[in-house]
């Protein structure tokens, strides 16, 4: 027997074997769409650059939608930092005896930092180096702001050469200069100041590459070329939310993702985080005025002045081990003792103040009220000197007074 010609074959296929084979095309066509539209904008960047800017986009079964971003990160040290399940919303302490024990509880390990920067310090070979090396175009781009940018404004940034930042060991490449520079008030700082620098440097741990790689090449991109610009979305867990407000703290993006930032701040201040939250918190913190920090800490002095915590005892053995929340509340507590005793001191003094006020109104009526019977009596007494035989007219002050005498006979 002959096999069938194609066309024969075609019609034999089941409805489903069709379907898969349409999606199929279809999905090899969009990606083919893609990588193009990737090539075009990278024109005028290194084939290094372009390279790195096709990493961006989504592998097979990842997506990158404005609903939820995955912070990816390519550094497997970097990329532990990040929670990777889903940290549940709670409003409850849960006990945890040993927190540094529990893998759940698994931290990253970002520096602490006492103040933000505009521009960390750099190395000194990163600078001289920059300043040694003519192949990075200077770039004269002002900060602006993407999200009141028409769409052509916002394409032109993703134009011109691309810098490298490095977290320790790990580095982002493909990151467009203007683009950044438009963006960022730190990189504008630092590339204003060093025009032929095609790298930026900051310590390992102090900021998350992939909160990087999110800011400055996935959204960056999606949203200078959407037909209306957005702001940065939320992420999936509250672990990687608070590591990219971090990171836009850090970098001076924070009006793209105040939304975020506010969300955050709001439920600290009303809710009682869970202790995944609170070490996400305060491993994130950019300093001690940090606002997510700041609303957290008052919360959680609140509550345990109040005796609302729902495990005291767990929190105590939690706090030993957490210097730096513990020194925080203990200072916490000494302000709010303060501020009470102050208000105390206010209120007892606005108190002797209108005391003061009533005693000083009532002697001046009363001195008033002296004064004037005086006089009235004064005045009486020469009309009833001078009266004679004849009727005497008398004021009001005068006829109480009359009054008042014939009461006492």
């Amino acid at each position: 027997m002959s096999e069938p010609s194609p066309a024969v074959q075609g019609q034999s296929m089941s409805k489903s074997a069709r379907a898969r084979r349409n999606r199929t095309a279809k999905k090899a066509a969009l990606l083919k769409d893609v990588n193009n539209s990737a090539c075009s904008t990278e024109q005028a960047g290194s084939s290094e650059s372009a390279d790195t800017t096709k990493n961006v986009i989504p592998d097979e079964g990842e997506h990158l939608t404005a609903e939820t971003v995955d912070i990816a990160d390519t550094d497997a040290s970097a990329t532990a930092s990040l929670p990777k399940e889903p940290l549940p919303t709670k409003i409850n302490l849960q006990p945890v005896t040993n927190p540094e024990s529990d893998p759940k509880l698994t931290t990253p390990s970002f520096l602490p930092v006492s103040e933000v920067a505009d521009v960390p310090p750099q190395p000194k070979t990163a600078v001289k180096q920059a300043a040694q090396s003519p192949s990075s175009p200077v770039i004269d781009q002002p900060i602006d702001n993407l999200l009141e940018m028409i769409r052509a404004q916002r394409q032109a940034l993703l134009q011109g050469p691309r810098v490298t930042i490095y977290i320790g060991d790990t580095s982002v490449e493909g990151i467009s200069k203007r683009a950044a520079m438009a963006a960022s008030t730190a990189l504008n700082k630092y590339f204003t100041a060093n025009p032929q620098s095609h790298e930026y440097v900051f310590s390992r741990g102090q900021i998350h590459p992939g909160a990087v790689r999110l800011l400055l090449i996935g959204w960056m991109q999606e949203t200078c070329n959407e037909f209306e610009a957005y702001a940065v979305p939320a992420q999936k867990t509250f672990g990687e939310d608070v590591a990219l407000l971090r990171a836009a703290r850090l970098l001076g993006m924070e009006r793209y993702c105040s939304h975020i930032h506010a969300g955050y701040v709001e439920y600290l201040k009303t809710q009682l985080p869970s202790y995944e939250e609170i070490i996400a918190v305060e491993q994130n913190a950019t300093s001690d005025k940090d606002p997510l920090w700041t609303a957290m800490v008052n919360h959680l002095c609140h509550d345990r002045h109040k005796r609302l915590l729902p495990d005291p005892e767990d929190f105590a053995a939690f706090l030993e081990k957490h210097t730096r929340l513990r020194n925080a509340m203990e200072s916490a507590d000494i302000f709010f003792r303060g501020m009470a005793k102050k208000q105390v001191d206010d209120r007892e003094k606005q108190r002797e103040k209108e005391r003061r006020q009533r005693w000083e109104r009532n002697q001046a009526e009363k001195h008033e009220r002296i004064a004037k019977e005086r006089l009235a009596a004064e005045s009486l007494r020469k009309k009833m000197d001078e009266k004679g035989s004849g009727l005497m007219t008398v004021t009001a002050e005068e006829a109480e007074l009359l009054r008042g005498r014939t009461r006492t006979r």
